[in-house]
C-alpha cells in the first residue's frame, strides 16, 4: 500500500490517526494512475459534509524548528541535519477531523525583519506574500533561547498593530518547540503559559518536533480554533482551550 497509518498519543490518553503518504511530495489519497485533484473530490464525497480551506502561516526566528514541526505533521519524519528555510513553502494537505473536511495551505514563511504593514509592502517581498490574508497564525520559538521569544513577541505586536481588519477574529498560537531539552530551558513554562493565554489571550503549545510529541495537539487545536473563529459570542482563548475534546483527525 502507498498509504500508512501513523498513530500518535494525543491530550489525556486520546488516540489521533494520521495517514501519511509512502512517498513525503505527494500529499493526496490516489490510487495509481488517478489524479490528485479527482482523489480527493472522491474522498470528499465520502467523508459528508463541507469541505472549508484555511490558510495558516508559521512564522519564527531561525533555527527555532518551524520546518520540522510541519514536517513531522504531514509526513512523520525529522531530520537532524538543519536547514534553514531561505524561501516560502507551500504545503497543501486535506484534514480529516469528526468527519469532515478541511483543506489546509500551510505556508512556512523565512525569519522576516518585520511583518509587513500594508499590502504594497506584503507583495514587494517575495518572502512576505500572503502573509496578511492567512486565517490563523502559528508563531514558533525554542524553549532554550530567550532571543527566539523575543522574536514571537516583537512579531505578534506587529500583526495586531499593522493587520487591524479582522486581527481580533484571527487566532495565533504561540508554540515553544524543542520540548526534549527540557533542562535547558530560559523561561519558566508557568511564566510563559501565564503571559500568553491570560495577558495576549492566544493558546498556548509546547511540542517536540524530534520526538512527535504534541504536534497532533497543536494542529487539532488550530483546526479547532480556526473553525470557531466565526463565534463571535464565544471568547477566543475558551474557543482555543476547548478545542480537543474528542476529536479525531486524519491527514491525507
Amino acid at each position: 500500500s502507498r498509504w500508512r497509518p501513523q498513530r500518535a498519543q494525543g491530550k489525556q490518553g486520546q488516540q489521533w490517526l494520521v495517514l501519511t503518504v509512502a512517498e513525503p511530495p505527494a500529499p493526496g489519497i490516489c490510487s495509481p494512475g488517478e489524479p490528485q485533484a479527482a482523489a480527493r473530490t472522491r474522498w470528499r464525497s465520502g467523508a459528508g459534509g463541507m469541505v472549508s480551506t484555511y490558510r495558516v502561516a508559521v512564522l519564527g526566528a531561525r533555527g527555532v524548528g518551524k520546518s520540522a514541526i510541519v514536517r513531522q505533521f504531514l509526513y512523520n519524519e525529522f531530520s537532524e541535519v538543519c536547514v534553514p528555510t531561505t524561501a516560502r513553502r507551500l504545503y497543501l494537505p486535506a484534514v480529516v477531523m469528526n468527519g469532515h473536511v478541511h483543506d489546509l495551505q500551510i505556508l512556512d514563511f523565512p525569519p522576516i525583519s518585520a511583518f509587513p504593514v500594508n499590502t504594497l509592502q506584503e507583495w514587494a517581498d517575495a518572502c512576505c506574500r500572503g502573509l496578511r490574508s492567512v486565517h490563523a497564525y502559528i508563531l514558533v520559538y525554542d524553549i532554550c533561547c530567550f532571543d527566539s521569544f523575543e522574536y514571537v513577541k516583537t512579531i505578534r505586536q506587529q500583526i495586531l498593530e499593522t493587520r487591524v481588519i479582522g486581527t481580533s477574529e484571527t487566532p495565533i498560537i504561540i508554540v515553544g518547540n524543542k520540548r526534549d531539552l527540557q533542562r535547558g530551558r530560559v523561561i519558566p513554562r508557568w511564566n510563559v503559559s501565564h503571559l500568553v493565554r491570560k495577558t495576549w489571550k492566544c493558546g498556548y503549545v509546547e511540542c517536540s518536533a524530534k520526538y512527535n510529541w504534541h504536534i497532533l495537539l497543536l494542529f487539532s487545536e488550530l483546526l479547532k480554533s480556526v473553525g470557531c473563529a466565526r463565534c463571535k459570542h464565544v471568547h477566543a482563548a475558551l474557543r482555543f482551550q476547548g478545542a480537543l475534546r474528542r476529536n479525531r483527525c486524519a491527514v491525507m
